[in-house]
């Protein structure tokens, strides 16, 4: 028993089918465990048993939004302008003594282990 399909392709298929809500519920999904990630990698205090307000865990945030092309998914790292470390740790830095302190690479660490081969 053979069964024939015809599978037609309109000239924006693609754009249709990065708009339904299967495609948003994926890359949420997706973007929330990057953020999960994200704050996993990220460096500790020496003292956890205290959370500040600008910890790098508190700063960490997943969102969707819709373009013209269809969702995406953003993880954004210090939205509070008054909470500067979390990148300067990621990145290094200069001090005001002139010297180096190096990058983690905590979010490149985290990208790297959540990448789809």
């Amino acid at each position: 028993m053979s069964s024939r399909t015809k599978v037609v392709f309109s000239r924006n298929w693609e754009r249709e089918l990065f708009q339904t809500t299967d495609v948003k519920r994926l890359i949420a999904k997706h973007t929330a465990e990057l953020a999960t990630e994200v704050i996993k990698q990220a460096p500790r205090r020496r003292n956890s048993s205290r959370s500040a307000w600008n910890s790098i865990k508190n700063n960490v945030e997943a969102f969707v939004s819709n373009s013209r092309e269809g969702w995406y998914g953003n993880v954004v790292i210090e939205r509070n302008d008054r909470v500067r470390h979390a990148m300067l740790q990621d990145q290094g830095f200069t001090d005001v003594a002139g010297r180096r302190h190096p990058g983690r690479k905590y979010v490149k660490a985290a990208l790297l282990k959540l990448r789809i081969e």
